[in-house]
């Protein structure tokens, strides 16, 4: 999905990008291994989502887009913890186990993505961009330079392209760059002590037999 984040030259290309996200709201709220109080929450904040999402792709007005960043920020936010609670509480290491790990990560940069637009939004210089020009959809081309932005974050890449100049985009960053390296060391050690324990005790059994 990230491939085809939302650049500003094509309708066809921002239509592409719109559909990849409410396919992946989709299987975020059905797809996924929620309670049931999390399915429907997730499932009320998922329709707004794409329904604002494709409103603004004919109606390029800020309040919109604001919404819209803003009901996806919290749709994806539960989305995430529910999906890390199951990876951490779940017993044993599967293939569902694993594609959850991964779906929650490229998540994190997604939910961060649109907090730096929000916050681009609120405090205007917040980060120094590379957009100069002003296309028609000049909003979501800022929601495209923000997506790259915190994928370069999470991983710890940084360069230096894009600035967080102000505090509060600064703060930002800081907690997003924790959050990365936390995630891989506490995930994926989580992982592979649980895959290590049902080994040894698989193993064992065999020895007895």
């Amino acid at each position: 999905m990230f491939i085809f984040r939302p650049h500003t030259h094509s309708d066809i290309y921002l239509g592409i990008w719109k559909f990849l996200l409410a396919v992946v709201c989709f299987c975020a709220v059905f797809n996924c291994n929620h309670p049931r109080s999390i399915k429907i929450i997730t499932g009320i904040l998922a329709v707004p989502s794409i329904i604002l999402s494709w409103f603004n792709l004919f109606h390029n007005a800020e309040l919109v887009f604001v919404a819209n960043a803003v009901v996806t920020v919290v749709f994806l936010l539960i989305c995430t913890g529910s999906i890390v609670y199951d990876v951490v509480v779940k017993a044993r290491v599967t293939l569902e186990t694993l594609r959850g790990v991964i779906c929650a990560y490229f998540m994190v940069a997604f939910v961060f993505g649109y907090i730096y637009y929000l916050i681009e939004f609120i405090t205007p210089g917040s980060f120094q961009l590379l957009q100069q020009e002003t296309f028609t959809y000049f909003y979501t081309q800022y929601l495209s330079e923000m997506l790259y932005f915190s994928f370069i974050t999470l991983l710890t890449i940084g360069y230096g392209d894009i600035v967080a100049v102000k505090e509060v985009g600064q703060t930002a960053v800081v907690i997003e760059g924790i959050i990365g390296q936390f995630y891989i060391a506490i995930l994926v050690a989580r992982l592979v002590s649980v895959y290590s324990f049902y080994s040894d005790k698989k193993l064992r059994s065999i020895v007895k037999e």
